[in-house]
């Protein structure tokens, strides 16, 4: 059978009609996709960032709350009507039945990306809230020399601000205010490589390696085999990795020059684990020239632009914290709709079983062929601006849509494509 017959075939082959699945044909075997998302935070512990800490810790909570709390409410109803009722509080907030789980690090690199606290505190855990703002407070906040607030606050009450009373609840007796305040040299993007290297059975060699940074050091390797497997659960099989970092400076990770506003080196590590990986950069503003719109503190115009590029390349989100032209700290219930924006998405970019034959890819959404995206211009990184359609990406095997074509979570997405490794013995029909 010739390849375009074959593919007007399975084109016209019936679907699954299960609205909260989403499927794809690769070298012609179909399976779900996972829905899931492994949210590792990576908190600047330095001294400057204790009031969005605090921001962030506050506007959180309320957000996961709300979301477990709609996704309860839906879970209790029944019957036709409320099942339409279900479906439009689907549409509405999508972000609500994707599989979140949580877990946070610092940018100091003496803390090598390990998932701090209670670790990876995942949606069912019925402390989640809790977990995750102990874990940001006691693990991963700078307050030195901090003057909290006070309040009528008794241990075991709900959580309402970042005050004195919680803080010596939550953290306990013996924990010291100066106890997590981090080195000065920020270095997000080895805080997630060093994460990773923990969250696998087999990590890649390079883990476990002595290295030459940037400069021409000797640097012993930051890992060793007893270090595997300390952030299990990490990194699930088929989620989506997503690294939020939170700084008021940028990335000073000493496997890249100096000056430098782009992250290969770190690009190529991440690429050792064949995880989808999506970033999101919570950093300081940059102009329409690539540089800091409010200088503080010791960021560098190029180490802020090393979240910028790989947020742009892994189509994440960069995130202004600070408001211009006043250059005050956002509100974080902004920042953290942003993110929930961005988490709600994450069914743009489609993993293939097997390398496609060059010219035989067709994409279908509800029954739809959709078009194949054209490059219509270049962002200021010199990435690739896309029209609506879809295009393929080499460097991850995979399918992505663009605009008006991002199928939503209850379409029927197919990609159907000839395998370089041959045809399969038997087609699925």
């Amino acid at each position: 059978m010739r390849p375009a017959s074959l593919f007007a075939l399975l084109v016209a082959l019936p679907g699954c009609k299960n609205s909260y699945d989403l499927f794809r044909v690769a070298g012609y075997q179909q399976e779900s996709f996972q829905n899931s998302a492994d949210v590792l935070f990576i908190v600047d512990n330095s001294e400057s960032m204790l009031l969005e800490t605090q921001s962030l810790v506050e506007n959180f909570g309320l957000f996961i709350q709300g979301i477990a709390a709609l996704e309860e409410d839906i879970g209790s109803r029944n019957g036709l009507s409320d099942a339409v009722d279900n479906y439009v509080a689907f549409a509405e907030n999508r972000a609500a039945f994707v599989d979140f789980q949580f877990a946070v690090t610092t940018t100091d690199p003496g803390d090598k990306g390990e998932a701090l606290g209670t670790g990876v505190v995942g949606r069912s855990d019925p402390d989640l809230v809790e977990n995750f703002i102990d874990n940001v407070l006691c693990e991963a906040a700078c307050m030195e020399g901090a003057v909290l607030p006070s309040e009528d606050y008794q241990c075991g009450d709900d959580f309402t601000e970042v005050s004195e009373e919680y803080v010596e609840c939550a953290c306990g007796a013996n924990w010291e205010s100066g106890s997590n305040c981090g080195t000065s040299d920020e270095a997000g993007l080895e805080s997630v490589f060093l994460a990773m290297c923990q969250a696998v059975e087999a990590p890649p060699v390079i883990c476990f390696e002595d290295y030459i940074d940037a400069e021409g050091n000797s640097i012993p390797a930051p890992l060793d085999e007893g270090d595997i497997l300390k952030n299990e659960g990490l990194l699930r099989e088929g989620a989506n990795f997503v690294p939020v970092v939170v700084t008021d400076e940028g990335d000073s990770s000493n496997r890249i020059n100096d000056g430098e506003g782009t992250a290969d080196e770190y690009l190529a590590l991440y690429e050792q684990f064949n995880v989808r990986m999506t970033w999101v950069s919570i950093a300081p503003t940059l102009d329409q020239n690539n540089q800091i719109a409010c200088r503080g503190g010791s960021a560098n115009d190029w180490n802020v632009q090393r979240y910028a590029w790989m947020s742009h390349l892994t189509d994440g989100r960069f995130v202004p914290i600070d408001e211009t032209p006043a250059c005050v700290t956002r509100d974080f219930e902004e920042v953290l709709t942003e993110l929930g924006e961005l988490l709600s998405n994450l069914l743009t970019v489609f993993p293939l079983q097997s390398v496609p034959v060059p010219g035989t890819i067709t994409a279908v959404v509800d029954g739809k062929n959709i078009p194949e995206a054209e490059v219509i211009d270049q962002d200021s990184f010199g990435l690739d601006i896309y029209s609506d359609g879809w295009s393929y990406r080499t460097a991850d095997n995979s399918v992505e849509f663009h605009g008006t074509a991002i199928p939503d979570y209850n379409a029927e997405v197919h990609i159907y494509y000839l395998p370089v490794d041959g045809m399969p013995r038997e087609l699925p029909f």
